[in-house]
Formats: C-alpha cells, structure tokens, sequence
C-alpha cells in the first residue's frame, strides 16, 4: 500500500481520518490526553485553525454535538499505538532539541504540524502517485460513506461526525441513503422470487 511508505506523523494521520471522520481542524488540535488506548476512545473537543493575519489558534467545536468521542478501530489503534511508539523514540533521539508538545500530530523533533501542512502534504501525496485529487476533508466523506454503504443507521453516523442534527447528516448523504433504498427493494423483489420458487 502506498500510505505505508509514507512518513509516520501522515500516514497515520490520514488512517485516523478515514477510521473516524475526524476534521482536519480537529485533528490539528488533538492531544494525546484524549486517546483512550485502553478503551479505543478518542475525544474530540478542541479546533486548532490557521487565519491569515492572526495565525494559528484554538477554539472549540462550532456545535455542542461536535464535542464527542470517537470510538477508534482496533487496526487504527494499533497504527497510533505504532506512532506514538515513534514519537517517543524521537523524544530520546533528540534530547534537549526535542520540543515537548501535546499535540498528536508533530514534526520529528516534537513541534507541531501547522494546521495546514496535513492538507497540502495530502495534496503532494496524491500528485506524487497520480492519484484522483480529492481534500483531506474529504476523507470524512469517505468514513461517512463506507459506513452507510455498511447499514450503519443514520444517527450513529451523525454523532461520529459531529454533526448539529442527524437531518444535516441525511441531507448531506442523499444520495448514499437513496442508493439504499434501491437496494432494499431490489431485496424484496429477490424475496419475492424466493417464494415462487419455493410456492412451485
């Protein structure tokens, strides 16, 4: 896989992106204190955000819903158990050079990713590779996406994305949720078959 060859503060980046469809924003601002390995937690409740002509600053989440927690897949978990592993070796490598940060997502040398620098290292990745351009944002379609596709019911998505109301959730995944309701009928209908060949 071509993530795997990638440097350890992306790759798992982007893994925790699709694994919880966590924001970009959110992402920058999260700490390591909000990763519950024991319970495959994940807390999200802080924004850190880039504006031109007032740089880099926190804020939180723009709803209430949009402070939740995440419940983290076993494989991605182990990915940041990996990258924290990294972290701290890093930590001893670098000595005094080495900045102590609470941020997860970090340089080598313990200073933080600008809130940006995921989504315009994504972007490079995807050039490098020749593959479809596509947002960091929106590998939280992405997650939204596989788990519809997966009959996850429409409320569950809505709170792991953090969204005001699972109404927003279903506007904004229409036509995922249209595609379903084809597929249920097309079921019946092989349901129904079924029977007149059971009724024979």
């Amino acid at each position: 896989m071509l993530l795997e060859k990638e440097p350890m503060n992306y790759k798992t980046a982007i893994y925790l992106s699709v694994d919880t469809g966590i924001r970009a924003s959110e992402l920058a601002g999260l700490t390591w204190d909000k990763i519950d390995f024991d319970n495959r937690k994940l807390v999200i409740n802080i924004q850190r955000q880039y504006v031109s002509g007032y740089g880099v600053f926190e804020k939180s989440p723009k709803t209430e819903n949009g402070n939740r927690p995440v419940t983290i897949s076993k494989n991605v978990l182990e990915k940041l158990k990996e990258y924290k592993a990294y972290c701290d070796n890093n930590k001893i490598e670098f000595g005094s050079a080495y900045t102590d940060s609470p941020y997860v997502f970090i340089h080598s040398d313990g200073k933080p990713l600008h809130p940006h620098r995921p989504y315009k290292w994504f972007t490079e990745f995807l050039i490098r590779h020749n593959l479809p351009r596509i947002t960091l944002h929106q590998l939280r379609h992405t997650n939204a996406s596989l788990l519809i596709a997966a009959d996850m019911n429409i409320v569950t998505v809505s709170k792991r994305l953090g969204h005001s109301d699972p109404s927003v959730t279903q506007k904004i995944y229409a036509h995922m949720i249209d595609s379903k309701e084809l597929e249920a009928a097309n079921r019946m209908d092989m349901f129904y078959e079924n029977l007149e060949i059971m009724s024979k």
